[in-house]
């Protein structure tokens, strides 16, 4: 009777788990750049209204959207070489900060906790997903 081999398995679902995070990771520095432009009403329309708004003066405004802060329960694992890896649906969080001024989005800045092993700003990424590919409003 052969016995079935778990591990590699495993070791292949950890790796694809990996591939994952780092593709969040690339999506939300492309998103630094990408969405410069975007107007309020889109980012409205992609994201959603923001938790907090602070006007800064008479052009510009900034949004912070917010997500996770709940703590998490599962399996933690540390392994060589991947590094460690939360199977739980991470804990952090993170707050994404849009500067606009006339309306439109200058600048995206990113905070809390929100790094995963080798995929910094990973956790970010269901925040501004939804706007990456978002078509743009004709400027007026």
């Amino acid at each position: 009777m052969r016995r079935s081999r778990p591990i590699p398995a495993l070791v292949l679902s950890l790796l694809a788990l990996g591939g994952c995070a780092m593709e969040a990771s690339e999506q939300v520095q492309q998103s630094r750049s990408s969405l410069v432009g975007l107007s309020r009403a889109d980012l409205f329309l992609c994201a959603g209204f923001p938790s907090k708004r602070e006007q800064i003066d008479v052009v510009r405004e900034m949004m912070t959207y917010e997500l996770g802060g709940g703590s998490g329960s599962g399996l933690n694992l540390n392994l060589p070489v991947v590094g460690a890896l939360n199977l739980t649906g991470a804990a952090g969080y993170c707050r994404a900060t849009f500067e606009l001024i006339d309306a439109r989005v200058t600048r995206v800045g990113f905070s809390g906790d929100k790094n995963l092993p080798a995929a910094p700003d990973a956790l970010c990424a269901p925040l501004i997903r939804s706007c990456l590919d978002w078509p743009r409003e004709a400027p007026r």
